[in-house]
């Protein structure tokens, strides 16, 4: 029989799937099909609040409420296990669920790859008290270093993806990086450019853009911008924090290529403001839909290593082979074993074994059922620490969104759930107090009353035209004010 490799591909609004047959010592498409799971069925209608109770005029028509993107999701998982006839799959993840970061090592030191990928990914993720199952690679080997991507798959970022594959009744059996299997797919049109040492390469295939930098070949940042809209500018803006936030990965180096591979042709105004990295080209792509899923499925078939599966779904899979074999198992000597059992010890023996049995399985149950719930408890904790709009990225957008004419910053400083530091220079000490009050009058968005700096904005520093300003992320207490003082005082 042949063997076959089988990728779910969560591509914005939809899930694709590809199913790879080996034949000939090759790996070939069998079957592949697109599944909705958002989109306009599955969001509100305009003026309706997601969640809110069907109007009273619709429950009055008779006509149906549109299934919800977890509901559209579930489905899909189990019309997949239908289609390629199976219940385990390979699942491709977008960068943007992902926490990812380029870990390089000596090359003597290769033992050490799996625990500096496990650091490097801990000390960026958002959910400190989450334990990681941390995916790595080497993408790049030298006499000198190996270059490796590491990635992780948070649970709080896959919430929905765990309730549907429970839903479904359905596993995973390994998690992938979409951004590789494009890699992967779009290959020879990437490096169709010879003698370019640095290459940026977009690529928006699912509705939201995607940010890699090759090296000599070698993937040294790569970063989801996520979905949305954006205009020219903003998106230079956004791959221009992106090569500032990468540029430790590879040393400031000049793109001497800029590769965009879209799904649709692209506005000539994102080519032109593009131009101003490097030279730009557009990827001719097949048009399949389906070249980024086949990709990771031929990154599987090749024995890619990269793994990001959560241990929950780990477990959920080993739970589920297990089951499979005890029940092949039992049912060929449950026969037997009552036919014995009749004939030495009767029927009611036999008949109290198996109830024993029934107990101390529905005792293993319970104890699953209360580390679940447990699980859960500790998941919903992490969410309430969790905040993306507090990251360092999105508070350098809004800093340098209201940073006012005739001022410029020079240094950026983070420190998490406490100060945000920048420094700068300005043409006049008055546009260093406008820009103060615009920092202190920042919200949280558009619709929160709550201040974003509500700790108050400080200037530290005003001397020859440069400035520094300190801007708390939250109020302190009266007790912590001294000492918050002090120590600001001591690091100037």
């Amino acid at each position: 029989m042949a063997k076959e490799v089988t990728v779910l591909a969560l591509e914005g609004d939809f899930l694709r799937g590809v199913q790879l047959a080996e034949a000939g010592g090759a790996f070939a498409r069998h079957k592949a099909e697109t599944w909705a799971v958002g989109g306009p069925a599955a969001r509100p209608a305009e003026g309706e609040e997601e969640g809110a109770a069907p109007a009273p005029e619709a429950e009055a028509s008779g006509v149906e409420e549109a299934p919800s993107s977890a509901d559209l999701l579930t489905q899909a998982f189990q019309d997949a296990a239908t289609v390629f006839a199976t219940r385990e799959f390979i699942l491709s993840v977008p960068l943007s669920r992902l926490l990812v970061k380029v870990v390089r090592v000596p090359a003597d030191a290769r033992d050490e790859l799996e625990e500096r990928a496990q650091d490097e990914i801990a000390a960026i993720s958002p959910f400190p008290d989450e334990p990681l199952a941390v995916g790595v690679e080497a993408v790049a080997e030298t006499d000198a270093e190996i270059v490796a991507v590491a990635a992780a798959l948070p649970v709080a970022a896959a919430e929905d993806i765990s309730e549907a594959l429970a839903a479904a009744k359905v596993n995973v059996v390994r998690t992938d990086v979409s951004a590789l299997g494009r890699l992967r797919a779009f290959w020879p049109q990437i490096c169709s450019k010879e003698g370019v040492a640095r290459r940026l390469v977009l690529m928006n295939l699912d509705g939201g853009w995607d940010v890699i930098v090759l090296d000599d070949g070698a993937p040294v940042f790569l970063r989801g911008l996520g979905g949305g809209t954006r205009t020219p500018e903003e998106l230079a803006r956004d791959v221009t924090l992106s090569l500032l936030q990468g540029e430790g990965a590879g040393g400031t180096r000049a793109i001497g290529d800029v590769a965009v591979i879209a799904a649709g042709p692209v506005e000539e105004a994102v080519l032109q403001r593009l131009a101003a990295f490097g030279p730009v080209r557009t990827v001719e792509t097949a048009g399949d839909e389906f070249e980024s899923a086949e990709g990771v499925a031929q990154r599987a078939a090749e024995g890619a290593t990269c793994d990001v599966t959560p241990e929950a779904w780990a477990m959920s899979l080993r739970e589920a082979r297990f089951r499979k074999k005890m029940i092949v198992g039992a049912s060929a000597a449950l026969g037997l074993w009552l036919a014995i059992m009749g004939v030495f010890f009767g029927v009611p023996f036999a008949y109290g074994q198996m109830t024993a049995r029934q107990v101390a399985q529905s005792k293993r149950h319970q104890a699953a059922y209360r580390d679940a719930k447990s699980i859960q408890t500790k998941l919903k904790m992490v969410q309430g620490y969790s905040d993306r709009a507090h990251g360092a990225l999105m508070l350098m957008k809004r800093m340098s969104d209201n940073l006012p004419d005739g001022a410029r910053l020079r240094d950026f400083k983070y420190t998490r759930d406490d100060v945000v530091s920048v420094q700068g220079d300005v043409d006049a000490d008055s546009i260093v107090y406008d820009y103060k009050n615009a920092l202190f009058a920042l919200r949280n968005d558009d619709e929160d009353e709550t201040k974003l700096f509500p700790g108050g904005v400080e200037l530290s520093g005003l001397r020859a035209g440069k400035f520094r300003l300190d801007a708390t992320l939250k109020a302190p207490d009266e007790d912590e004010m001294p000492a918050r003082t002090a120590a600001r005082r001591r690091t100037r």
